[in-house]
């Protein structure tokens, strides 16, 4: 099927312009500007009792009997024509205005003004012919692909060009319903008039029960949720095309609806109470993302099968996103991201205790939570995970993102739910900047803790998180932390604030923040590193790069660089003389053996003797440096909480001196990048190496040094700090405390 450019929007808003008033004689207009002249009303019941009163929709459901029990209609009174137009010229046989309504009609009400501008609603008003086969004269012909005449299954009846429309209209134009007459003549649409191609509300929302009611014991009002439109799809999760479109009657077809509300979990229809022993196995779970995977997934197509020179051609040409994201970390219910804080964490593994485990209905905008008592309209009961749901659930994070959360206009979430398409896709608009409905968080940072407050689009450092950061800024959003090096300065290492206590974790997966080489505690005086390669990358151009022929379980929306399963890497652009090809024997591949073709390609950089992979060497930088910490009465351990003990106990170590702590925030902030959240220690670190390997061992060794000098009797078996290599840096050391006349430590 082939693309270019049609029609400007201004040319298009010209001509339709000029046709205002113009209805087609087939019932149908592709005409939808606001200024058109429109027929004359006749009332919802001439619809409803005369014609449309056994008429079904696209997908066989009674339009009379769903709009009319409706809450769109009981409750918001709206009416046929208030979204199809006036019926005056219509009476069964003439044309009506919308037939398939889309923005301009349902913006009336709704206001979804920047609709229209991204990809799903067509914002050049590219005609037919850009998306589907032209021409068309009656529909009868036989259609091509790539130029080669299509037959079906049987491999001698062919595709008609009306079917071909048909299915190619399954996702470019979803709302459309087709008819076809005696020899495969295309009745319905015209093919003379073909709608202009758009994924319209429609297509996402049930048009004739577009939303639904839920009651939560939080608010005296119940709670609006949209309910959307179902798909005949693929419901087989073992499937190569699970969640894609297919036909009705098809081996593992399923008529299914992406859901926001679980009328069968925690919350008790009727009284929005919380009730637990209403959660069995997962369901409680949310799935939105199964209305993107209708089409966003490789389907087959509905009656193209062969071309005549007998290739397969049936597989549609989408990319098979869905199936991608179900191997990601993102789409993992059992990961503990998702697993310890869904309703019933036992399920997904039995580890998980009940730390974290959520109690709906939440209500983002309250931020008060009390374990005392039932749920009311001040409180969330029982609940504690209200700063955690930035980005462990994909739907309460919007309300963070959107800078609502504690407000009145944040949103109610009712069950258990990943990083989601809604989570990082926003449907309705492209933010200026972004491409692809890539959302853009209206705040990137806020920090209340320790008496310490700052918000803004910065890091957790509260420095800018850079405009060059676009599509991905998503990305950091979750992917930096929760503490940083400025942080730990003002809340423990100034002057004025007290060193001993609990360790200030820095927590997991901040590996977007290490990629700018921010957030971790940076040492006065000292030169640091940005790796402006990977940065120029981004976090989309590794982990969303395109993957091997074949493969879903790495690249694109699988976000994995790396195959564990058969040491598959996802890396051909890296492997080149001006960067990572000064490779050296390993006893894996991949990623470990890489070392840095540019900056000190033979520098062993933990001082062992042996030039190693980067991975490698960060280990050793981490392993010498948790033995001196060892040295200084201090056990680390990466998998258990509070992860830094009073040596030959299980207590917390909290006796802190500046270099101990100090040592200790960047080892953790090292090691816990490690995006599968698996012991680090003792094994090489390919996620510090490949997000910034410059800025990581310069943090470890200026660590390693500081605590070196500052510990009275360093075990000899350690190599002193001339031993190691540090690499260049670039940019100097961040002032946390500028207002000191420039100083980094009072302290020191």
């Amino acid at each position: 099927m082939k693309r270019h450019h049609g029609l400007s929007v201004v040319t298009a808003l010209a001509l339709a312009a000029l046709l205002a008033g113009c209805w087609g004689s087939d019932k149908s207009t592709s005409l939808e500007v606001a200024v058109a002249t429109q027929p004359a009303r006749v009332g919802s019941s001439q619809c409803t009792n005369t014609c449309h009163a056994a008429t079904q929709d696209i997908l066989g459901q009674p339009i009379a009997a769903t709009w009319s029990a409706a809450l769109h209609t009981t409750g918001s009174n709206v009416q046929c024509e208030d979204c199809h137009g006036g019926g005056g010229n219509h009476w069964g046989v003439g044309p009506i205005p919308y037939p398939n309504p889309s923005g301009p009609s349902c913006n009336v009400c709704h206001g979804f003004t920047g609709f229209a501008a991204t990809a799903h609603g067509n914002p050049d008003s590219l005609p037919p012919a850009d998306f589907f086969q032209a021409p068309v004269g009656d529909g009868s012909g036989q259609a091509k692909d790539h130029g080669i005449p299509v037959v079906k299954a049987d491999n001698t009846t062919p595709v008609t060009i009306g079917e071909h429309l048909e299915e190619c209209s399954r996702c470019h134009n979803p709302n459309q319903k087709f008819e076809h007459g005696p020899g495969n003549v295309l009745v319905k649409p015209n093919p003379d008039a073909l709608p202009t191609p758009s994924v319209t509300c429609g297509s996402c929302h049930n048009g004739h029960d577009t939303y639904k009611e839920a009651t939560i014991v939080q608010r005296t009002s119940p709670v609006k949720y949209p309910n959307f439109r179902p798909y005949f799809v693929d419901d087989n999760p073992a499937s190569s095309t699970f969640g894609a479109q297919v036909n009705s009657g098809a081996a593992g077809g399923a008529l299914v609806t992406a859901s926001i509300y679980q009328p069968n979990g925690a919350v008790t229809p009727g009284t929005g109470v919380l009730d637990y022993t209403r959660v069995v196995g997962g369901n409680n779970e949310l799935n939105p993302e199964r209305l993107c995977a209708a089409c966003h997934t490789k389907g087959k197509y509905k009656f193209t099968k062969f071309n005549t020179n007998g290739q397969d051609v049936s597989d549609t040409h989408q990319t098979n996103v869905f199936t991608q994201y179900r191997e990601s970390g993102h789409a993992d219910r059992t990961a503990p991201a998702f697993g310890e804080f869904s309703a019933n964490p036992g399920f997904y593994n039995a580890a998980f205790g009940n730390d974290h485990r959520t109690a709906y209905p939440i209500d983002m905008a309250l931020s008060t939570f009390s374990a005392a008592g039932p749920a009311n309209t001040t409180r969330n009961a029982g609940n504690n995970n209200f700063a955690c749901f930035k980005c462990h659930n994909g739907l309460t994070s919007l309300a963070y993102q959107d800078n609502v959360e504690g407000t009145s206009a944040a949103p109610v979430v009712f069950g258990d739910v990943t990083v989601t398409c809604l989570t990082c896709h926003d449907p309705h608009t492209d933010v200026t900047g972004q491409t692809k409905n890539t959302r853009k968080p209206l705040v990137m940072s806020k920090y209340n803790a320790g008496g310490l407050v700052f918000s803004g689009n910065v890091f957790f450092d509260n420095t800018p998180v850079p405009s060059a950061t676009g599509n991905a800024t998503i990305c950091v959003f979750c992917h930096q932390g929760r503490e940083s090096g400025f942080t730990l300065f003002k809340r423990r290492l100034a002057a004025d604030n007290t060193l001993a206590g609990s360790f200030l974790n820095e927590h997991y997966l901040g590996t977007g923040a290490m990629l700018w080489a921010r957030n971790a505690y940076e040492y006065g005086g000292k030169l640091y590193g940005q790796n402006t390669a990977h940065q120029s990358a981004n976090c989309i151009g590794c982990h969303m790069a395109e993957n091997p022929a074949g493969r879903d379980d790495i690249g694109g929306h699988s976000w994995n660089i790396f195959s564990e399963a058969d040491n598959v890497v996802n890396n051909a652009s890296c492997n080149v003389s001006a960067c990572h090809n000064g490779r050296v024997p390993g006893s894996r591949d991949g990623l470990f053996a890489f070392r840095d073709s540019v900056f000190d390609p033979t520098a062993d950089y933990d001082g062992d003797g042996v030039v190693e992979g980067i991975p490698q060497e960060i280990e050793g930088l981490e392993s010498i440096l948790i033995s001196l910490l060892d040295n200084n009465g201090i056990t680390y351990n990466d998998t258990a909480y509070p992860y830094f003990f009073i040596k030959g106990s299980a207590s917390a170590f909290t006796a802190w001196t500046l270099p101990t702590l100090k040592a200790a925030f960047n080892l953790q902030y090292v090691i816990k990048g490690l995006p599968s959240g698996a012991s680090q220690i003792g094994q090489p670190n390919p996620s510090a190496a490949t997000h910034n390997h410059r800025y990581n061992i310069q943090l470890l060794v200026d660590s390693y040094t500081d605590l070196y000098n500052n510990t009275a009797s360093p075990n000899p078996a350690l190599p002193p700090p001339g031993a190691l290599v540090r690499p260049a840096g670039t940019r100097a050391a961040t002032n946390y405390n500028p207002q000191a006349g420039g100083g980094y430590n009072p302290r020191q």
